[in-house]
């Protein structure tokens, strides 16, 4: 009983020791290390008068403590004219401390006291941090909560259609982890800024390595001296692409990871490492602006886009392996590398994961599609960018390319 009195006033006294250094630099605290040492202690003294006296008692300790703390709370504010409510809502917090200690749950409690600290002590880190983000930024997250949340639940987990291609929930679930990807790289290009054109093309590529190829493309004509670093991130974003395949292909058919490891991989070092060779040569010019706008990957358009897409991809690979024959599939890996790798790549993996299709099969439609997305890519840049950078991209792009028909042909 003793020792559940000292830890409870020691975890409160973590909360209050944070309370108590954040006065040192405002005057906006009126508790500091003692006061919420007291606060613990009265949670686990609490906690031990509903054990001994019942849920009467307990009620009873609990209101005393809301009402020390909403009337403290209101004459504070009062004096100061500051109504912030975050060191009110950390006394509730080591009081509830004290109680979860009196309940044998100290290793929760000692989680929530450092976690509440460790929360207290980030605010100036967490105020610059959102300062970063914008409404649209905000709205992205809100989106793809939507997109998780709310609509994924609701999805039936069942085979419709002609080959029973369409299922509800599994096409959702491969628009909610194609939107987590776009959304981590869109994340992590608002925090890390437009501070290099190398760094932004490589972020870019987790969200869409053709919209870095068209946007750098276009700039290189109006910005010819910032040529190295837009080769660069072209560079950079088009290597991403292959590890983003490879990487979903682990998630959803290791088999299928398998059979392309080698490939793709070989592309990955090879084309990220000449973007090293460009982001590491003298640049003519450097600017503050990427001059690439990459918007919200995750709405609703974009998803029931991407939706509709890798469901065609499906029904058309289905009624290949029906009515034509697996080789065909690679036909429609070409055509679904025009505009996209993610669709035909999540579709074959459903395919070997539940179909039982030949992971080999399915690796030769995905690597077809990541020939032709990097020939296309490197067309752009050629006929899109200055005459100088679309010939150091395809310089290489294209032998890239060369190199993944052949991984094709060895397949």
């Amino acid at each position: 009983m003793l020792l559940a009195f000292v830890a409870a006033a020691g975890l409160g006294a973590v909360i209050g020791l944070e309370r108590q250094i954040h006065r040192h630099y405002t005057e906006d605290v009126s508790a500091g290390v003692r006061t919420y040492a007291l606060f613990g202690l009265w949670g686990a003294a609490t906690g031990f008068f509903a054990d001994t006296y019942g849920a009467a008692a307990f009620a009873v300790g609990a209101l005393a403590f809301s009402a020390l703390i909403v009337s403290s709370y209101i004459m504070f504010a009062l004096g100061t004219k500051d109504w912030g409510t975050t060191t009110e809502f950390a006394s509730l917090a080591a009081f509830a401390v004290g109680i979860l200690v009196w309940n044998d749950q100290v290793i929760v409690a000692a989680a929530l006291a450092v976690g509440i600290a460790a929360l207290l002590r980030a605010k100036e880190w967490l105020h610059g941090l959102t300062a970063k983000f914008s409404d649209e930024d905000v709205r992205a997250v809100l989106q793809f909560a939507v997109v998780t949340a709310v609509v994924l639940p609701l999805l039936p987990d069942q085979d419709y259609g002609p080959f029973e291609a369409f299922n509800p929930r599994r096409i959702w679930l491969m628009v909610v982890f194609v939107a987590a990807i776009g959304l981590a790289g869109y994340v992590a290009l608002r925090l890390r800024g437009e501070r290099g054109l190398g760094v932004t093309g490589l972020l870019g590529g987790l969200i869409s390595s053709t919209a870095v190829t068209l946007g750098f493309s276009k700039m290189s004509k109006d910005q010819p001296r910032l040529r190295t670093a837009l080769v660069a991130g072209i560079i950079a974003a088009s290597g991403l692409m292959y590890a983003r395949v490879l990487g979903e292909a682990f998630v959803f058919a290791p088999d299928l990871a398998v059979k392309l490891t080698v490939p793709l991989a070989t592309l990955f070092v090879l084309v990220e490492g000449t973007a090293v060779y460009w982001w590491t040569r003298p640049l003519e010019a450097t600017a503050g602006a990427s001059g690439i706008k990459l918007s919200n990957p995750v709405t609703l358009k974009s998803a029931l886009q991407f939706a509709a897409l890798y469901a065609v991809v499906i029904f058309i690979s289905k009624v290949f392996i029906d009515r034509a024959s697996e080789g065909a599939l690679s036909v429609v890996g070409a055509v679904s590398g025009i505009n996209d790798v993610d669709a035909i790549t999540l579709a074959m993996a459903d395919e070997v994961a539940r179909q039982g299709l030949a992971p080999r099969v399915a690796a030769q439609a995905v690597l077809a599609a990541v020939i032709v997305n990097t020939l296309v890519k490197a067309g752009m840049a050629v006929v899109l960018g200055s005459k100088a950078l679309g010939r150091s991209v395809a310089v290489t792009l294209v032998p890239a390319a060369v190199l993944g028909a052949v991984g094709w042909i060895l397949l």
